[in-house]
């Protein structure tokens, strides 16, 4: 008898045949539309098969471009496109913003700055604690999944950091001032903004748990992510395309990794770890 091999995915399910446009594409016409739906989501528990199968929904996100449609190519125009605008346009924007410094946006800016690196993984945890102490494997579910998001993005951060290396705007008015890759300069490390993808990586993975069933949580989470990022320009550590690329990157990788664990549910696929 044949045994499958290490991450070998198999069809368990009696709907295993699913229209493959929807596995390959996150909003096409006519897929069912569960963002926002714990129970459409796939059931993970704390162990080793939950971090194994961090590695193949990595595998996933990684490999995607080569499944994009037409949609995927917009988005990649937009994101592309705006970060275009935004070079050519961070000199001007740090100018206007360092010249319009206040004690109330000071305030606004030092509370929500947190949120990109100290908040985001107790809140993390917070979810799991939460879960097990209510019983309520959703917001358990709903943690790991964040997590797992988080390692995945946070790797594609680490990479990009390591061969774009970009001035920070406190050290320079040039926005174009870039180093080689891999170099150990401490100062090029601006781009992209790692508080902006922690926190957008947060408020995407709580929108796509619950924001079908409570509206008002993507508001407030991507909020708070939005001036997250705004507060980055303002204390000078970013340009406002490093938070562009921050933001995007959280949203899309962790947008995939949803979309998938709902696609392994709905199809009824499954790592099977050997």
């Amino acid at each position: 008898m044949n045994t499958p091999r290490k991450d070998t995915a198999i069809a368990i399910g009696p709907r295993a045949a699913w229209d493959n446009r929807c596995a390959d594409s996150l909003r096409e016409k006519g897929c069912p539309d569960e963002a926002g739906d714990t129970d459409s989501l796939v059931q993970y528990k704390l162990n080793g098969a939950f971090f194994k199968s961090i590695f193949s929904d990595a595998e996933y996100v990684v490999t995607r471009p080569a499944h994009w449609q037409g949609r995927d190519f917009r988005n990649l125009g937009i994101v592309m496109g705006t970060t275009g605008a935004l070079l050519l346009a961070d000199r001007e924007i740090k100018r206007i913003v360092q010249r319009n410094q206040h004690p109330v946006i000071n305030s606004v800016a030092n509370i929500v700055e947190p949120f990109g690196n100290r908040y985001s993984p107790y809140i993390m945890a917070g979810m799991y604690v939460a879960g097990a102490a209510i019983k309520d494997p959703g917001l358990k579910n709903a943690a790991l999944l964040t997590f797992k998001s988080y390692a995945i993005s946070t790797s594609l951060y680490l990479l990009t950091k390591s061969m774009i290396r970009r001035n920070r705007p406190a050290y320079t008015n040039n926005s174009l001032d870039f180093h080689p890759p891999f170099s150990s300069d401490r100062y090029h490390t601006s781009f992209p903004s790692g508080h902006t993808l922690t926190v957008m990586t947060l408020a995407t993975a709580v929108s796509e748990a619950y924001g079908q069933q409570h509206r008002w949580i993507p508001w407030v989470a991507y909020s708070i992510a939005g001036l997250t990022g705004v507060s980055r320009i303002y204390h000078n550590r970013h340009w406002s395309s490093d938070v562009w690329i921050g933001a995007s990157l959280g949203y899309f990788v962790t947008r995939s990794v949803f979309k998938n664990n709902r696609v392994k549910k709905r199809t009824g696929l499954q790592v099977v770890w050997r």
